[in-house]
């Protein structure tokens, strides 16, 4: 009797502090030792100063006697939901993902359909990627990445690239100085431009521009004296003197991108915004470039409200150096979600030093040891029944995948 008296009370006083699964608490009293699992997790409930309620999970990677490593996975077709890139991973490499989580943003066909841009810019990259070393896609904006470095140390800052540009192609180097960023007229030689060019349109003057999509090339333009050329809101724009153009460049060509201060890095993904820096709250969607006519019109949503709660995932680093991930839900009952400053509240409440958030809303999905822990607001057949279907985790271009490499 006391036992069961023993049980029934734990499974009381949770229901009231944290609203975790009956499972889940029963598992945390058979095994009170999940701080030495390869990942703990934690769920977690609340409510706001405004009385609204949340609830969400946040899962902590243990580093103490094993050597974790992190891969950032892409799907170039169609998208896949975070198990299925994890499973995929399994079956490749023979490592086990123990955690994995949504990435960055994509350009998915309807946004491609509202610019009004051809179908081979789906799925195009929408900021910084670099996996296994390669740089997938260059930064555009000053947003945030996650960095995992060859040591395998983790970091969290704002990337950009107004430091200059190199990219290889067929064994050469083309040389691009931080003096032709962005730059404008009556600069008529080579240069190249990022998503914060403030300026719609760049100055043709017979040079050559090249439109990229991550690392592709998608189109390059002859121009006319006196002609400028659009930017597009999708990667980077290059733009050559006459006698400066690369020898017979190609649409669909792959060029190999390289960024000083990247040397060190294996791994990353742009996403963000920023929540947390030196253990204080750093939101600012000005100086990151949410603000911006080419942000707007390539967000699903705007995420550069910052008053808009809704379902949210972000990943911090905290003193000792590991890693954190949280995810809070969202459009239901019994959590109406977050906004960017709640998510970092909860965050600073778990001791977290560093933190970004990620693709927010049905994207938003945390997996560990191939179990999804959050809520998915979304079902794909949602236009069918808006009322009765079961949430399931929305496909995604790509996502981070935690391994113990053994």
């Amino acid at each position: 009797q006391d036992g069961k008296e023993k049980v029934m009370e734990a499974i009381r006083e949770d229901a009231a502090t944290n609203g975790r699964p009956v499972m889940h608490v029963l598992q945390s009293m058979d095994r009170p030792d999940q701080e030495r699992n390869p990942v703990a997790y934690e769920y977690i409930s609340g409510t706001y100063k405004d009385g609204m309620p949340y609830n969400g999970v946040h899962a902590r990677i243990n580093f103490r006697d094993r050597r974790w490593d992190f891969a950032v996975v892409s799907s170039a077709d169609a998208p896949k939901t975070v198990i299925r890139f994890a499973s995929s991973f399994q079956r490749r490499t023979g490592k086990e993902a123990r955690i994995a989580w949504n990435g960055g943003y994509i350009l998915n066909p309807e946004l491609v359909g509202k610019l009004g841009l051809p179908e081979t810019y789906i799925g195009s990259p929408l900021g910084l990627i670099i996996s296994g070393g390669e740089m997938i896609s260059a930064p555009l904006f000053n947003k945030p990445a996650l960095l995992v470095k060859r040591d395998g140390s983790i970091d969290i800052r704002r990337v950009h690239c107004k430091d200059g540009l190199i990219i290889k192609r067929r064994g050469k180097k083309i040389l691009f100085g931080p003096q032709m960023y962005n730059a404008t007229s009556p600069y008529g030689g080579t240069a190249y431009y990022d998503l914060l060019h403030t300026d719609p349109r760049i100055e043709g003057d017979g040079r050559t521009v090249v439109r990229l999509a991550g690392n592709y090339v998608k189109e390059v333009l002859a121009t006319k004296e006196g002609e400028k050329i659009t930017i597009i809101p999708v990667g980077l724009t290059l733009a050559f003197a006459p006698e400066e153009v690369p020898e017979n460049l190609k649409v669909g060509e792959q060029l190999e991108l390289i960024l000083p201060g990247f040397e060190e890095v294996v791994h990353g993904v742009e996403a963000g915004p920023l929540l947390i820096d030196h253990g204080k709250v750093t939101i600012d969607m000005e100086i990151e470039g949410w603000k911006t006519s080419n942000s707007i019109r390539t967000q699903a949503a705007r995420l550069d409200y910052t008053e808009m709660r809704g379902p949210k995932i972000a990943a911090g680093i905290n003193k000792e150096g590991q890693l954190v991930v949280l995810t809070i839900n969202g459009r239901i009952r019994e959590s109406v979600g977050s906004t960017h400053e709640d998510m970092a509240e909860i965050l600073l409440n778990l001791g977290i030093e560093k933190a970004m958030g990620f693709d927010p809303g049905g994207s938003s999905t945390l997996v560990v040891d191939h179990k999804t822990l959050n809520i998915s607001p979304y079902n794909c057949d949602y236009e069918s029944n808006v009322f009765s279907l079961p949430p399931e985790p929305r496909a995604v271009s790509n996502a981070i995948i935690g391994y113990i490499d053994e």
